[in-house]
């Protein structure tokens, strides 16, 4: 079971939950959603073949914080678990802005595809920015990602349940 009190989870708390704000979710969790959060130490083939299935068994998209170890603070690499007819495929993304004004999105790491979020919450492909655009978009969306980040406080929020912390191999899921 993930302890929720300590320190380790309660940064990982902040870093989903400003990702949240920033993808455009409301404060308070929808009762339904397409997509679910996830963080975990130490990734491994086996784990996120977990939570893919997971993903696949619950029908909610993921998309996973994945750390170096227990001790890491920054995250390593971010993966989207997008559900497909056969399965589901497990995408290395980065954020992306589009609009000031708008919801950030996601974009895969060698910049062919892009997603949005819906007005439902679910994963919809988008068009891909043009490639001169991507550098300023990217740097554009970490920028507010980190203002969000600074901004929020975890202890003072409620636990949202779709916010999941994997703790090490899969037979220690918290879901």
């Amino acid at each position: 079971m993930t302890n929720t009190n300590d320190p380790g989870v309660q940064h990982r708390k902040r870093r989903m939950m400003a990702l949240r704000k920033e993808l455009g979710f409301p404060r308070e969790a929808p009762i339904t959603t397409g997509l679910a959060f996830a963080a975990i130490d130490e990734p491994n083939d086996t784990l996120l073949c977990a939570i893919a299935q997971k993903a696949i068994t619950d029908r909610q998209d993921t998309l996973i914080h994945c750390y170096d170890s227990i001790a890491a603070t920054d995250v390593m690499l971010t993966v989207l678990v997008l559900r497909t007819p056969n399965g589901a495929e497990l995408l290395p993304v980065e954020l992306v802005q589009r609009s000031k004004s708008k919801p950030l999105q996601l974009i895969t790491i060698d910049h062919a595809r892009c997603f949005r979020l819906d007005s439902r919450w679910l994963v919809q492909e988008a068009r891909v920015p043009s490639a001169g655009r991507l550098p300023e978009a990217i740097a554009a969306a970490q920028v507010r990602y980190d203002a969000a980040l600074a901004d929020t406080v975890a202890d003072q929020a409620g636990w949202d349940p779709q916010v999941v912390i994997f703790e090490r191999g899969s037979a220690s899921m918290a879901a």
